[in-house]
């Protein structure tokens, strides 16, 4: 008589990663391991190594992907959709860092002064480039403060 066995390296909990499937006793999802392999092309080996699992448990994971592929890569496709959405959102905000840095940038004494901060000694560096950003966020307000359009009376 056969004996059917399983290999339990993959569960899933509501609380963890929102319920998608994880390798047991990390929190490491199956799409993360399938990403690395897609588009990162790691062979398994490379990814037992890179993330301190055992080979066993990166095989589990890509056989659990082959038997639910349409789930998996529907979960791929959201969490693309999503960091998507949010990179656009970031990118939209003025007021983002990201946002904030790219405007900056247009300025030669700003990229001239960034330029310094940076190469200044630890201890001071943070402090440097804070005042800078807030300096320019200064500049920024009075611009922003500044009456764009004035109503004009009509000399007729």
């Amino acid at each position: 008589m056969n004996k059917i066995e399983s290999i339990n390296l993959i569960y899933r909990n509501p609380e963890v990663r929102g319920g998608r499937p994880c390798i047991v006793g990390t929190g490491l999802r199956v799409m993360d391991i399938v990403n690395a392999m897609r588009w990162n092309g790691r062979s398994p080996e490379q990814m037992a190594d890179a993330y301190q699992i055992s080979l066993g448990q990166v095989h589990a994971a890509l056989a659990y992907y082959y038997c639910n592929q349409a789930e998996i890569d529907a979960d791929i496709s959201e969490s693309e959709r999503k960091s998507q959405a949010i990179a656009e959102k970031v990118l939209a905000d003025k007021s983002s860092l990201y946002s904030r840095l790219q405007r900056y940038m247009q300025n030669d004494d700003f990229r001239a002064a960034l330029s310094e901060a940076i190469e200044a000694s630890d201890e001071n560096r943070t402090a440097r480039i804070r005042a800078l950003f807030a300096k320019m966020d200064a500049k920024e307000q009075e611009v922003n403060a500044f009456p764009t359009a004035r109503s004009v009376k009509s000399l007729e």
